[in-house]
């Protein structure tokens, strides 16, 4: 295999291939290219491709991986390459009846499961405003995240009043799940672990099989996932990670930074490989971020370096309050997309939290310019085809009471809520399913509501027993056509009836697409554990006409041309709560996380007063330039000196309205320089120790520029008035 295309360290990484391996591969520096060529390399070298496990975090990532390493070698079919979960539910369908699951189980997701919880919580007659369902969900998944069961809640986390109900919650949680046949997504992997533990049999079969494992992202995992990798590799040692610590920026969900920190610890004579080439963004943008993250204690220390040719220094961008900071950012991206060298999609703008965005939305919009936020609804979270997926997880797994609850009230049948809870009850005390119970529905309930749940479980039926000699895409137009769902669709003539609609429509192309890629043997179960695991970064950069706005955590293993970070004070970015806590380096690295995703320019803006809901209403708040921002070396960061619009700037709360005039739009005070003033000479023709003159300023020397173009910024040393910074492409300057 030719590997002279790799850097020193890439090969290195690629061709150890015993024991265990960790590679600290900072942002940009080809993490993705070493995991594939690493196992190309194996195969290439006798490594049968069935013994080889690749794990990544994404569905987008398995993909790419699974594709780069099919172009490198003939034949790779037989390697296991997913995400945790889904790896984990694979094993699960093949191994999951020894510890009392059928293949058929369904896979919950996060609605789901809250929906679950709040069962439990009623009928434990615990009053929600005692215990959120939200927040009982986040306690339950917390404890599995940590591998502890509802027997060990108690002792782990303290025999308080409240942990006592948590515990009877969770224990109740479990068996309703375990009754429908169902897990939800932090039982993949908590089940797996339970699996190896219960029946090392089992285990050793896939220790004997995956002699050489292979992880991504591993500063990601948490203890369960740290666990289900060190049982694996345990027979064989041969454990290859991929991971940066200076990336870990998900605390707040399980994923434990010591299991990267104390890999050598973990794993006796490890060989820890630093790859520290970036490729992804040039040097400015990488002092500037290396400047940040060397303020942590809790590293093992690397520097990123690039050799791509200096581009613009990052800038930062001080508004008066955070209308002016959304002002500024909607007018520079505004520019640069006049510009022509960029599209939408080269631009994204990140921010710490989610409500951020608002502010920011208005303002592009004035301008016109086109923006996607990623993390809204998902469409498979839309309440039409989740009614959908409803039925097609019942006629997979009969037991699934939540689905059944669901579809039987798709469309309108007249089965109320007192129905459905009888129902219920008994299937909870005589352990049948509550499709069982509605084929003999006439021995349980009132005539009327037992003739509809009777042909109910009869068009299920029907839909179960065609779909063995059908395809999945048949099975689907089955279910929303026998079911009732068209017609109820068709007769819906609202604006948000005919959306339902289409979105139908929608999922039925989804189908067909995947029926002609999917691999063999296409079963609906593989299709709905597909849809179970998806999530909206696989289809994140699909849309090229808009920019993309999204939070720091959303924007972690993506990169574009041009990042915006919005928000740099103290309270947003670092947040108050690690500033409560007194902890603040998961903060620091989130930061980071945001300038490592910038190729070429980087922006940084904040504001000196935020508009905030207070006792009294809105008010505006002072607020204080970000440490981050003070970390920055002096010699990697720009002050953005732009042109202020002649009338002073409006407090927002009065100015909501002002660009706007009935249906006419009015353009937002440009924050660029005016096109129209142009002066007449090439930016480029201006450089260091070039003798300039300024009609206002008189005589003076170029001490440095920075940038290109309608960008380059050049530092004026004038004998009258000392140093100014200027757009070199708009000042009215003469060389000589």
């Amino acid at each position: 295999m030719n590997l002279e295309k790799l850097n020193e360290q890439q090969r290195k990484a690629v061709t150890t291939t015993e024991g265990a391996v960790l590679v600290l591969a900072g942002a940009g520096s080809g993490k993705t290219r070493v995991l594939t060529t690493r196992a190309a390399y194996l195969i290439e070298n006798g490594i049968s491709p069935y013994n080889i496990l690749a794990l990544t975090f994404t569905n987008k990532a398995a993909e790419q991986m699974r594709s780069r390493i099919a172009s490198l070698v003939p034949d790779s079919s037989n390697m296991w390459v997913s995400t945790f979960h889904a790896m984990c539910a694979k094993l699960l369908r093949i191994e999951g009846s020894a510890i009392g699951y059928d293949s058929s189980f369904s896979i919950y997701d996060g609605g789901d499961s809250q929906t679950v919880v709040k069962e439990c919580l009623k009928e434990l007659d615990i009053a929600k405003d005692f215990i959120d369902p939200k927040s009982a969900k986040i306690k339950i998944s917390r404890a599995k995240n940590a591998g502890i069961s509802p027997a060990g809640y108690i002792k782990e986390y303290g025999d308080s009043s409240l942990n006592k109900i948590m515990s009877r919650v969770y224990t109740k949680y479990e068996d309703k799940l375990h009754a429908s046949n169902a897990m939800d997504f932090d039982d993949l992997l908590l089940k797996t672990v339970h699996l190896f533990e219960s029946h090392p049999n089992v285990l050793k079969k896939y220790q004997q099989r995956f002699t050489y494992i292979m992880v991504d992202e591993y500063q990601d995992t948490n203890n369960v996932q740290y666990d289900i990798v060190a049982k694996l590799a345990k027979l064989h040692g041969n454990l290859f990670v991929v991971g940066d610590d200076d990336q870990s920026i998900y605390g707040w969900r399980g994923a434990d930074i010591s299991n990267i920190l104390e890999f050598e610890k973990d794993f006796k004579g490890a060989t820890v490989i630093r790859m520290e080439q970036n490729y992804r963004s040039h040097q400015h943008i990488l002092g500037a971020a290396n400047g940040v993250i060397s303020n942590n204690r809790g590293r093992m220390g690397k520097s990123l370096w690039s050799d791509i040719a200096t581009g613009q220094k990052p800038l930062e961008f001080e508004a008066q309050n955070d209308g002016e900071e959304a002002i500024f950012v909607a007018a520079k991206v505004d520019s640069i997309l006049r510009e022509g060298k960029y599209k939408p999609s080269d631009i994204a703008v990140l921010y710490r939290v989610n409500s951020q965005s608002r502010i920011l939305e208005n303002k592009l919009k004035e301008r016109g310019v086109p923006y996607e936020i990623y993390g809204g609804l998902s469409f498979y979270d839309r309440r039409e085809i989740k009614d959908i997926v409803a039925y097609l997880n019942l006629i997979c797994n009969p037991n699934a009471n939540l689905c059944f609850m669901r579809a039987v009230c798709v469309p309108r049948r007249g089965i109320g809520a007192v129905t459905l809870e009888k129902l219920n009850a008994i299937s909870g005390s005589s352990g049948t399913s509550m499709l069982s119970l509605s084929s003999d529905a006439h021995a349980h309930l009132p005539k009327k509501a037992a003739a509809t749940l009777s042909k109910f479980a009869s068009v299920v039926q029907d839909i179960r027993d065609r779909r063995e000699s059908q395809t999945v895409l048949q099975t689907v137009e089955d279910v929303i056509n026998m079911s009732g769902m068209r017609e109820a669709m068709q007769l819906d003539q609202t604006a948000e009836g005919k959306m339902r609609y289409y979105n139908v429509e929608e999922f039925i192309k989804s189908v067909a697409d995947w029926q002609s890629s999917a691999p063999l043997p296409q079963t609906l179960e593989a299709f709905l554990e597909r849809n179970a695991l998806v999530s909206d970064v696989d289809n994140l950069g699909e849309n090229e006409d808009s920019i993309m706005l999204m939070t720091l955590h959303s924007a972690k293993g993506l990169e574009f041309p041009i990042v915006f970070i919005v928000g740099l004070i103290e309270g947003l970015l670092p947040h108050q709560m690690s500033l409560n806590e007194g902890d603040i380096e998961e903060e620091r690295r989130l930061c980071y996380v945001g300038m490592t995703r910038a190729q070429k320019r980087l922006y940084l803006t904040w504001s000196t007063l935020r508009f905030v809901r207070s006792s009294g209403g809105f008010s505006y708040m002072s607020s204080e330039r970000s440490r981050f921002l003070s970390e920055i070396p002096d010699e990697c960061i720009e002050l953005a000196q732009v042109r202020k619009p002649k009338r002073g700037f409006e407090p927002y709360a009065k100015s909501q309205n002002a660009f706007s005039f009935g249906k006419n739009k009015v353009s937002a005070p440009s924050f660029t320089p005016d096109l129209s003033k142009k002066a007449n000479h090439a930016p480029d023709a201006f450089s260091p120790d070039t003798m300039v003159t300024h009609p206002k300023f008189g005589s003076g020397v170029i001490v440095s520029t920075n940038g290109t173009g309608d960008e380059k910024i050049a530092v004026v040393n004038f004998d009258t008035v000392g140093e100014k910074k200027m757009f070199v492409a708009f000042a009215p300057l003469k060389i000589g």
